[in-house]
């Protein structure tokens, strides 16, 4: 199939409509309807398209993988992080008709021994002609469709599932950080509180700008969707998996400090992490205040903070 060919039907392999929340539902299938999904297999052609995409927009804050890096996982598939922990990496490119309109990559991060699979939702972009057409919603969705699919094949019980993605806290001269956060909230999605769990990402950049840059941990634990607090050890899980994968790339010593704050900081107490609700609208002053940047980036040393 080329990419100027239409499917009026996404792959169930790649999207249930189960698995979308409720709110997303009608919006999910009229884009599933419009846009052809394509999840690469080789690091050729239309990689090198979809990676230059999520570069114009992600490479620029030191949040993007290096080129090489990305099309090795591409041509593996299956990265083994090691003590029984692996990562399964995609990359999806949406297609309207011959125009490629949006990117999607995600790792299925499992712990085979703890039973959990933690999907890093790495990088999502929509290009701004197909905005507000339902496609950025399918992308936050159809991971859990890649989830189960995967983990089916390689885990001897389901485990337990949590959409992980990382975001900028709030910057209230920047609405588009609002904006993207009301997105997810709509979707299922709330926030591991960061005096639990301030996680932060090395800086991809080379050479680096900093050491880290602080991201708010923005989960979605599939099939518990009303409650209200994360047990410990799924929270744990975001970091050393997140962080696992990013060994693969980097030396340990542009690692190990996040991951060492993170951990330390969740395990001072052994509660489970509450989870905080995201705004809904761009005018949730309740929600949007403990989301601040000044609020959480006090949960950060100095050098972790960007």
């Amino acid at each position: 199939m080329t990419p100027g060919e239409r499917s009026n039907v996404v792959s169930q392999e790649l999207l249930d409509l189960a698995d979308v929340a409720p709110g997303d539902q009608e919006k999910v299938a009229a884009a599933a309807s419009r846009f052809r999904l394509e999840c690469l297999t080789t690091a050729e052609g239309r990689f090198q398209q979809g990676y230059d995409l999520l570069d114009s927009y992600f490479g620029a804050r030191g949040e993007l993988e290096s080129r090489a890096t990305l099309a090795g996982f591409v041509r593996e598939g299956v990265l083994p992080y090691g003590n029984r922990m692996e990562g399964h990496y995609r990359m999806i490119l949406a297609w309207d008709g011959s125009e490629l309109v949006g990117v999607r990559d995600c790792y299925a991060d499992i712990d085979l021994d703890a039973g959990i699979c933690v999907v890093a939702l790495s990088h999502s972009y929509v290009v701004p002609e197909c905005r507000r057409s339902g496609l950025a919603a399918l992308f936050r969705a159809m991971p859990v469709t890649l989830a189960r699919n995967v983990t089916r094949s390689v885990c001897e019980t389901p485990p337990e599932i949590l959409l992980a993605a990382e975001m900028e806290p709030i910057d209230p001269a920047d609405v588009g950080s609002v904006i993207r956060l009301v997105a997810y909230g709509r979707s299922g999605f709330s926030v591991a509180d960061p005096s639990r769990l301030p996680y932060s990402q090395p800086d991809f950049r080379q050479p680096p700008q900093s050491l880290a840059i602080p991201l708010m941990p923005v989960v979605r634990w599939i099939d518990h969707e009303r409650d209200t607090t994360l047990p410990i050890l799924l929270a744990a899980a975001f970091p050393r998996l997140f962080h696992a994968c990013h060994r693969q790339y980097l030396a340990a010593e542009r690692v190990d400090p996040s991951e060492v704050h993170a951990l330390r900081t969740l395990t001072r107490s052994p509660d489970p992490v509450p989870l905080l609700p995201l705004p809904r609208d761009p005018a949730d002053a309740e929600r949007i205040h403990p989301l601040l940047r000044e609020h959480v980036l006090a949960h950060y040393p100095q050098r972790l903070r960007g």
